[in-house]
């Protein structure tokens, strides 16, 4: 995720570049340097990517001189310098600490912004761990673009937030996936519904969708599952699993008729079969159709009968 970064490490230079300006001098304790002469030699070493001396050198110039009108640069900086050496947990603790200490500063929009970044780089990779801290850096950078929305960076938080998102959005739906191969079908949709409800936005809102309307077919609610294989395709439309969706429409308008054979409900499959050729009158299905009604009149005919299911 550093190039979504990029911008606040080229404001950084740009920023030091212009404090520091021209000049030049040796190595001296740090003991014996003034705070501009600390943040001047802690941007040198930020800027040859020694973050761990730039830390040191930026740190002596916050605790030294707390009141001196250099010290949120330093601040900044030293919080930044955390970030470039992948120690996102203290980088987000020192961007934070300028955004409450110094809310007039120059770098105070630019920390809210890395403060969330922090959260975000923090939390682990993979989906299955816990996503805690993405969760807390979901809602800073919602907060950022509310708050700063004429802000250079808020296109990299959209982006960040995407990312985000997109990952827990991932972790509910497999743990739909998961309940679903055991048979949970209720519990699945838990999980489906949560993705389709909180995470519209994501490549994973159209996967839950199909797989509630799956978990209703497999649980034999067939009425809801064909209005959710239609308003998959309608909403879907370019989906790749569109195909596939129309195919499960067909087979939860068949099935009704279907089970209600089994069942011995002749007059009820009898309506649903015909109403099934009628919205389907091309599909391979309706010459099983045809087999049942055929079944039905013979059975009808003969009157009341005890028999096997046949199918």
């Amino acid at each position: 995720m550093k190039p979504r970064t990029t911008l606040a490490i080229l404001l950084a230079l740009l920023s030091i570049a212009t404090i520091i300006g021209p000049g030049c001098g040796g190595p001296r304790p740090l003991s014996k340097m003034t705070a501009r002469e600390l943040f001047e030699e802690g941007s040198k070493k930020f800027q040859k990517r020694k973050y761990l001396r730039a830390i040191e050198i930026f740190q002596a110039c916050v605790y030294n001189f707390p009141g001196d009108e250099i010290v949120d640069s330093a601040q900044y900086y030293l919080a930044l310098s955390y970030f470039e050496n992948d120690e996102h947990e203290v980088a987000q603790v020192e961007f934070n600490r300028l955004v409450l200490n110094y809310p007039s500063s120059v770098y105070l929009e630019q920390s809210v912004f890395m403060r969330a970044a922090c959260f975000f780089e923090a939390t682990p990779r993979h989906h299955g761990l816990d996503q805690s801290e993405l969760e807390t850096a979901i809602r800073q950078f919602e907060d950022f673009i509310i708050d700063f929305p004429e802000s250079e960076s808020v296109n990299d938080a959209r982006a960040y937030l995407l990312v985000a998102r997109s990952r827990l959005a991932r972790k509910y739906y497999d743990a739909g996936i998961v309940y679903s191969r055991i048979a949970a079908y209720q519990a699945a949709q838990i999980y489906f519904q949560k993705v389709i409800d909180d995470f519209t936005d994501t490549e994973y809102a159209p996967l839950a969708t199909y797989e509630f309307a799956v978990m209703d077919l497999k649980q034999d609610k067939f009425t809801e599952a064909q209005s959710g294989f239609k308003d998959f395709q309608t909403v879907f439309a370019d989906h790749e699993k569109a195909e596939r969706a129309h195919q499960h429409e067909i087979e939860a308008a068949f099935k009704p008729g279907q089970a209600a054979f089994k069942k011995g409900e002749f007059t009820t499959a009898r309506e649903k079969l015909e109403a099934f050729k009628v919205a389907y009158p091309n599909h391979k299905l309706t010459g099983k159709a045809d087999k049942y009604l055929r079944k039905i009149a013979e059975r009808m005919a003969a009157g009341p009968k005890v028999d096997g299911d046949e199918s």
